[in-house]
């Protein structure tokens, strides 16, 4: 079985001025919560909440920024959410 990656747009919906980043994403069906790389949190300006300790793919367990709020758009659909940078 192959991965399953889809082209996004994110952005800060407090910061309307910034530009969307568009980015490709791997599916995960067994993810919880949406993970993004710390570069991308930073251009979005995104604010940390809170930190939250999450377990990756490999059985490691991390503690994590909880960051948001973000838009999250993939074709004509979009939902607004928080996430794990």
């Amino acid at each position: 079985m192959g991965h399953v990656v889809a082209q996004i747009e994110l952005n800060n919906p407090r910061e309307p001025d910034l530009v969307p980043i568009k980015t490709k994403a791997l599916a995960d069906t067994g993810a919880l919560m949406l993970c993004i790389p710390e570069h991308l949190a930073l251009q979005l300006k995104l604010e940390a909440e809170s930190v939250r300790e999450v377990s990756v793919a490999d059985g490691r367990h991390k503690n994590v920024p909880y960051v948001g709020p973000i838009r999250v758009s993939f074709g004509n659909r979009f939902c607004y959410g928080h996430l794990e940078k």
